[in-house]
């Protein structure tokens, strides 16, 4: 095996466990993703929605911090503007080192995001401020190992993670990022078999299916490259066999991960 190919098949089999087939074509169940926990904050006329996940922190283990920044100026009415051009810093600071990270924008306007792992359990007091420029300085604690403090104001959640069929736009649907988790899981297991089972490669020709025409808002321009992807995905899988690994990388790195942006020229 190439060291290319080793690292992709170590890239599909992280994530989250394989979930069960559904017994009819319009309903795929994907594994329901952690509780995360959200809270709001206000520093002036900036606004700033945390998310957590997932929920309960625990040492050692990574936590996805998103944030999402807007501006409220006092002559203006309605929601909070989006920021997309702000430049931020996150400090962290308790039972363990003080640390700092850059927060980096996510794609989505006024969307920014960090990775953090809690070295110990106990109480953190999270600060994010701009290092350049204008922004919001706000800060909240978090409990590792232990619950959220109520000094936090905030509350858990839990998303829903399901595929449906065509006409039922009403109920929750699936995100791109976690579709494609599901289809690396179902890719790998059927990977390590000496023949694809029938019934997992039509899960999958479903799933791709499902997400043709929901090409990431990051790149809005290029939903034909999007969904030519998809289909190409599909045909292979019409033929009764799983696409080749590269083939998958190519849409996970733009689409999924957001690891290769075309420059605008």
């Amino acid at each position: 095996m190439t060291l290319l190919g080793g690292w992709i098949l170590a890239l599909l089999a992280g994530g989250i466990p394989l979930a069960p087939l559904s017994g009819g074509p319009d309903l795929v169940p994907l594994v329901p993703p952690p509780a995360e926990f959200t809270l709001s904050l206000r520093d002036g006329d900036w606004r700033v929605h945390v998310n957590l996940r997932p929920g309960d922190p625990q040492p050692g283990a990574v936590l996805d911090l998103r944030f999402d920044v807007g501006r409220q100026k006092q002559a203006e009415a309605g929601e909070p503007q989006p920021v997309s051009d702000a430049k931020l810093m996150l400090t962290v600071s308790g039972p363990g080192p003080k640390l700092r990270y850059l927060v980096r924008p996510l794609g989505d306007a006024g969307v920014y995001g960090a990775h953090w792992t809690p070295s110990g359990r106990g109480l953190w007091t999270l600060a994010l401020a701009p290092y350049q420029e204008a922004g919001p300085s706000v800060s909240f604690q978090v409990g590792a190992g232990e619950p959220m403090p109520a000094s936090s104001q905030g509350h858990m959640v839990q998303a829903s993670r399901m595929v449906l069929a065509a006409g039922r736009a009403s109920e929750p649907a699936v995100t791109v990022r976690q579709l494609m988790e599901d289809l690396g899981k179902r890719w790998q297991k059927e990977a390590d078999q000496a023949q694809p089972d029938p019934a997992q490669l039509e899960a999958m020709s479903r799933l791709l299916k499902a997400v043709q025409g929901q090409v990431p808002r990051a790149h809005a321009g290029e939903g034909a490259k999007f969904d030519s992807l998809a289909a190409a995905e599909l045909a292979t899988l019409a033929k009764g066999a799983l696409p080749e690994a590269t083939s998958c990388l190519e849409c996970h790195v733009k689409f999924r991960d957001g690891w290769a942006l075309e420059k605008k020229r």
